[in-house]
């Protein structure tokens, strides 16, 4: 295994068969989201292999699989692979020896589902139809998963953050080719977005320069912190390939949310004023960039936006601020201000097995009318989300659970990691992104975590038990 502990001046590499290993993976995961269903039985074959193979690379791609980010859709198969992942993440709570941080951070996540289910019963829709929302906050729970699959084994951070910047990398080639060369959803059949289908049968194909949805593209969040503290280099080809990847997605809120990371994280105070000062002038020069070439980037779309939200004159104006997503919102709220439920939600509404006439509402804000009936969730923006699903109360929980983790892993060896990752995806989020009821965002931030707390096993030069004594 390459080890990521080199000279400084050493860029990124690993060896070919772990590049053929991560193409071959992504790809068959892209054929199958392209229903060709056959190839599952081939994908369960790999993974057999790679088990036997090489553990850090096999951590990574089941990461991939519960959270395709964009590699297939969620509907591609009978179930979601993460409604067999939460269950056996929460069935290690029974069997896994813990230490004591570990002991800490599942009594705290028991608190927080037990929290959520409790405001969840106070909704007037029933928990049956709840539940089919619900398990999107449930995701953390998988953070066992690497813990389960090293249980036995030495754990070495370098090998982990090489599997990962492999498995990035290979995905930003995805978006440049699908983007640039394919003009559609081939190796990305998950990433569509606008309604859009893609499948063996009807192949979406030959629209240049179309945009892709981001989700391929979060891993990148959590390799800023390697990148700032100078243990991993990349060489200006992939560097490159990034740029190329995130100009195909297009989607400013992941370019905030990485730059936010990058500036956030730097190891010195007075680098992150100096990286602030040009990051500012970076979006300042983007801006008038953008605007010159006809809003391509779509920077200067949506800074504009924040000068026509201070013209606003009415609710119609406002609505029309960020992108349409407070045309969602507004009539949301509204609702929800009327019921008196700012501090618990409407609990976990279904778009459509929801069917109290309570939560219907007439949005007439939206342009297309078709749409305006429609039941009184899913909003873009994730915080708000989780404000409709279990209120203010919701919220604040929420947030000092995850903010709680990272206080007990604080002092363990590589906690910034989870820390950016929790930045990136809470600030993707605010675009409708990731998020913390987001099973990309939380998929990401759970290995993450799992592979911190394999990091810091005791004695993890020695095989650890599995089973409590």
């Amino acid at each position: 295994m390459i080890s990521l502990k080199r000279q400084k001046e050493a860029t990124f590499h690993a060896p070919a068969a772990k590049w053929w290993q991560a193409i071959g993976f992504c790809f068959l995961m892209s054929l199958v989201g392209l229903r060709l269903y056959p190839l599952i039985l081939i994908l369960l074959m790999f993974f057999i292999w790679i088990w036997r193979k090489d553990r850090y690379y096999f951590t990574i791609e089941i990461m991939l699989l519960i959270g395709s980010f964009g590699l297939m859709p969620f509907n591609v198969l009978p179930m979601r692979i993460a409604d067999v992942c939460v269950p056996l993440g929460l069935l290690m709570i029974l069997i896994y020896r813990k230490t004591k941080p570990l002991k800490l951070i599942t009594l705290a996540m028991l608190a927080y589902f037990a929290a959520i289910i409790l405001i969840a019963s106070t909704s007037l829709e029933s928990m049956s139809v709840q539940f089919f929302r619900m398990r999107n906050y449930l995701t953390i729970a998988v953070f066992f998963i690497p813990l389960l699959i090293f249980a036995n084994h030495r754990f070495e951070w370098p090998n982990f953050i090489e599997a990962l910047t492999t498995h990035a990398l290979v995905l930003c080639a995805f978006y440049v080719i699908d983007t640039f060369i394919f003009g559609g959803f081939v190796l990305l059949p998950g990433a569509v977005g606008g309604g859009i289908t893609s499948s063996i049968f009807e192949l979406f194909i030959g629209h240049p320069m179309i945009r892709h949805y981001p989700p391929g593209l979060y891993l990148l969040i959590p390799l800023i912190p390697a990148l700032n503290y100078g243990n991993l280099r990349l060489s200006w080809a992939q560097w490159l390939l990034i740029f190329l990847a995130l100009y195909a997605s297009r989607t400013n809120s992941l370019l905030f949310a990485l730059i936010v990371c990058w500036v956030a994280f730097r190891p010195r105070v007075r680098q992150i004023a100096v990286y602030s000062l040009g990051a500012a002038l970076l979006l300042f020069a983007g801006y008038f960039i953008d605007k010159s070439t006809g809003g391509n980037l779509r920077l200067a779309e949506n800074i504009d936006q924040f000068s026509a939200l201070e013209a606003a004159q009415d609710d119609e104006d406002l609505a029309e601020f960020g992108t349409g997503r407070m045309a969602q919102i507004l009539p949301k709220w509204e609702l929800l201000t009327d019921m008196h439920r700012l501090h618990l939600g409407f609990g976990f509404l279904h778009p459509e097995k929801s069917t109290n006439p309570k939560f219907q509402i007439r949005n007439d804000y939206y342009t297309d009318v078709t749409q305006a009936e429609e039941v009184a969730t899913e909003v873009e923006v994730t915080q708000v989300q989780t404000i409709l699903d279990i209120g203010f109360i919701g919220l604040i929980i929420q947030m000092l659970f995850y903010v709680g983790v990272y206080f007990i892993i604080r002092p363990m060896a590589h906690s910034r990691y989870y820390l950016c990752t929790l930045t990136g995806i809470s600030v993707l989020g605010i675009g409708g992104f990731a998020g913390l009821n987001n099973i990309h965002g939380l998929t990401l931030l759970a290995f993450i975590l799992g592979g911190i707390l394999c990091s810091n096993k005791p004695l993890n030069n020695q095989p650890q038990k599995l089973l409590t004594e």
